[in-house]
């Protein structure tokens, strides 16, 4: 654990020289141009404490006071603003104390030490304690790892100890650069000659720093950066790897090496006893179940989300077996863990559900308990249970269809099945791509994406592989694009022979497909088209944008899009 926590120490140092600290850089330089010789320090200390007290708590605050993130990071950004104004026009802070003064004893007092002192330290540790709640560094393998375990409720003292080196890390080297400022400004004569006006310039780009935040336009800078600045991660290796894996409870739940594993006519592994059905926010086609109720019987858990292109291809299957072996003793209960925030909608849930004629149990699972409770990480994941309750085989992704229904014929007492499985053939494709800042990273590399806002877009062709160039007024949020021009559209270069797109729409409206920048032919028309090639969209779910059949290659598809249609992530398939 040791060898960890020096490489959360150098990870912490590395993400100083990354775009990752551009949000607190200019507050950092402002400390060494502030009054105080102790300033630097307060501001070092208060960020590192903040943000590790709200990276460790930040969830459990909200849940249990009903605190709004978004209202602490706005008062976050409101005190960065007001020590740049503070840095501007220093007569206004002390207008301030004199106004205040009858009432704000404690804080006067406090005021007056600190200039009696001439130390700074406290309007220091205020300003440092907001850039902490503002800030958000650059997630490598170990800082990830921290934030999931702390997001999973599953807080140790190693995790804190991990924090607390990263933060050290990243606090030495930052300290250096508001100590460097201070020290030039003092001891530099062309520099100092020029102390007020270099203050003055910090609070200017303090007070900008604030506007940007509370336009989340921190991302499309860091983005726009990460082209010519690349980050440094020093953790990314196969020991800091599998130290990790000691952290997460996973791998003592599940032995990885039992997992996607061959019958072969043998007995199938008793793995683990199988964890409960935990806090199901609604139940379809069922009443509420639970794996102590199903003992003596043999059952499927399968984590599916309806707009996974990946779970939707397995769907098929387990109708097969719920058809074939429900009367021979299999439950499926199919664990809807949604992805996108639509998906936590019962309406939407319940409409696929019909839609892909699913008639077994599905629990809906949208504060993630249940695939918590299995340490599960995939879409689509089976967990087979014998009817002891214990864990039989775990299989993650597609395929491998004939061997878990072989395995639920072992557990059935039923003889194998003699069938083969049709090989999968492999050819690229294009990877899962999501278009919402949250994980999107396929867009063409010269667009700058300004977050949370409505801009307007037009890429620089020719598009490279793989990547989506945008053309119009879009609004980009976390989750999803929306267009908001009458033909806004999306260009997308890829290689496959279908391209499924997850869409919704404040209104029913029509999405036209052109191929190569043509018309559509029509022997490439999908299911949800109409006879002139356009896509309908009416509610929140997948949609088949393209279906080449046996023409695969590399092709670029243009979406002209309505205002009001909004796009999620588009995923792909290689299906003659």
């Amino acid at each position: 654990m040791t060898f960890l926590y020096l490489f959360a120490f150098l990870a912490g140092i590395a993400t100083v020289f990354s775009p990752c600290v551009l949000p607190v850089l200019p507050a950092i330089l402002s400390a060494g141009a502030g009054q105080g010789r102790y300033r630097p320090l307060g501001v070092i200390i208060g960020l590192t404490l903040s943000f590790i007290f709200f990276t460790l708590s930040l969830t459990f605050l909200v849940h249990a006071f009903g605190i709004s993130a978004d209202l602490l990071r706005n008062i976050a950004i409101i005190i960065i603003a007001l020590f740049g104004v503070y840095l501007l026009f220093p007569s206004l802070g002390d207008s301030f104390a004199k106004a205040t003064a009858s009432i704000s004893n404690l804080g006067s007092k406090i005021q007056a030490r600190s200039a009696e002192t001439g130390s700074g330290f406290i309007s220091g540790l205020l300003l440092g304690c907001a850039l902490g709640l503002i800030w958000t560094p650059c997630a490598g393998p170990i800082l990830a790892a921290i934030t999931t375990l702390i997001a999973t409720q599953k807080i140790t003292f190693q995790v804190i100890m991990l924090l607390s080196m990263y933060s050290l890390g990243t606090a030495i080297p930052l300290l250096v650069i508001a100590y460097g400022g201070n020290i030039a400004l003092t001891k530099i004569p062309s520099l100092s000659r020029h102390t007020e006006t270099i203050r003055k310039g910090f609070g200017v780009l303090m007070i900008l720093t604030a506007i940007a935040l509370s336009f989340n336009l921190e991302s499309a800078l860091q983005q726009m950066t990460l082209k010519y600045f690349p980050s440094l991660q020093i953790d990314n290796n196969a020991t800091v790897q599998e130290q990790l894996n000691q952290l997460r409870p996973s791998s003592s739940l599940f032995d990885q090496s039992n997992t996607n594993l061959k019958i072969q006519g043998k007995e199938l592994p008793k793995i683990v006893k199988a964890p409960q059905i935990a806090g199901i926010d609604a139940w379809l086609n069922s009443p509420p179940l639970t794996i102590d109720q199903l003992k003596g019987k043999v059952v499927l858990i399968d984590f599916w989300t309806y707009s996974c292109i990946n779970c939707i291809r397995t769907l098929p299957y387990l109708t097969s077996w719920y058809d074939k072996y429900k009367d021979h003793g299999l439950v499926i209960i199919g664990i809807h863990t949604p992805e996108f925030e639509f998906e936590k909608n019962r309406n939407n849930v319940k409409s696929a559900t019909e839609r892909f004629h699913i008639l077994y149990p599905v629990a809906l699972d949208n504060e993630y308990k249940t695939w918590l409770a299995f340490d599960n990480n995939y879409w689509p994941a089976h967990y087979l249970i014998d009817q002891e309750g214990i864990i039989r085989e775990v299989h993650f992704g597609e395929g491998n269809y004939m061997e878990t229904e072989n395995a639920i014929r072992n557990l059935l007492r039923l003889p194998p099945s003699a069938g083969q499985e049709k090989p999968t053939q492999m050819r690229k494709i294009t990877p899962e791509t999501y278009l919402g800042t949250f994980r999107a990273d396929r867009y063409q590399p010269e667009m700058v994406i300004s977050p949370g806002k409505t801009a307007l877009y037009h890429y620089q062709p020719p598009l490279q592989e793989d990547r989506v160039g945008l053309r119009g007024n879009w609004l980009v949020g976390k989750e999803k694009i929306t267009s908001k021009d009458p033909a806004s559209s999306l260009d997308l270069n890829f290689i496959a022979t279908r391209v499924y797109l997850v869409m919704d729409s404040t209104t029913p409206q029509a999405v036209t497909v052109l191929l190569n920048d043509a018309p559509l032919p029509s022997k490439y028309y999908t299911a949800d088209m109409d006879d002139q090639g356009r896509i309908l969209v009416n509610e929140p779910r997948k949609y088949d944008v393209i279906d080449l059949q046996k023409d695969y290659g590399r092709y670029k598809i243009s979406l002209v899009t309505p205002e009001g249609v909004s796009m999620y992530a588009f995923t792909f398939g290689d299906e003659p």
